[in-house]
């Protein structure tokens, strides 16, 4: 991550905030945008899995709203506006070149797993970052919950170990159209 780039996202309370509910809300939406995608191949169990994802980011989100709701209204940021690393996407954002729709509830888990130690990576760095001494410490409490996510999705995927070579073989696939 471009540390400097984060930490120009965060220059302020408010500015750090308006990035936090951000952040939480694109990993909703993309968690249950996978689920719907996982759903609709018939792959149940991983879409339950990705929309119990989805819960715990709106959950988080709406945690920041309340503690944002104590120093004033949000800033208005733009989508271009926000300063994340090198992409235009939120750290916490599931990539959605890593899904596939025969996963297994590993996969989704060690996408999530990527997801919730890029979210502590964020907060981290803008903690060790920002000169504003009251964003440093939400970032640092923000980077510890986070921290937490990553134990719980480290202890779920325990539960659920790699699949079997050619757990993606399939000898129907979906078409595609091009």
């Amino acid at each position: 991550m471009t540390v400097a780039k984060i930490a120009n996202g965060a220059t302020s309370v408010g500015l750090f905030l308006a990035h936090a509910v951000e952040l939480e809300s694109e990993a909703a939406d993309r968690y249950d945008e996978l689920a719907d995608s996982m759903e609709a191949h018939n792959n149940r169990e991983v879409g339950e899995l990705f929309h119990k994802l989805a819960g715990y980011s709106r959950q988080h989100r709406d945690e920041v709203k309340r503690i944002a709701a104590e120093f004033g209204p949000l800033p208005k940021v733009e989508p271009w506006e926000f300063q994340w690393d090198n992409t235009a996407e939120s750290p916490e954002a599931a990539a959605f070149e890593n899904a596939h729709y025969l996963m297994t509830a590993h996969h989704a888990l060690k996408m999530a797993l990527i997801c919730e130690t890029q979210g502590q990576k964020y907060y981290a760095a803008v903690a060790a970052e920002t000169k504003d001494p009251t964003v440093a410490k939400l970032a640092g409490e923000f980077a510890d919950e986070e921290g937490g996510h990553v134990e719980l999705v480290r202890q779920w995927l325990q539960r659920y170990p790699a699949p079997p070579e050619g757990w993606d073989d399939d000898p129907d696939p979906p078409n595609y159209s091009e």
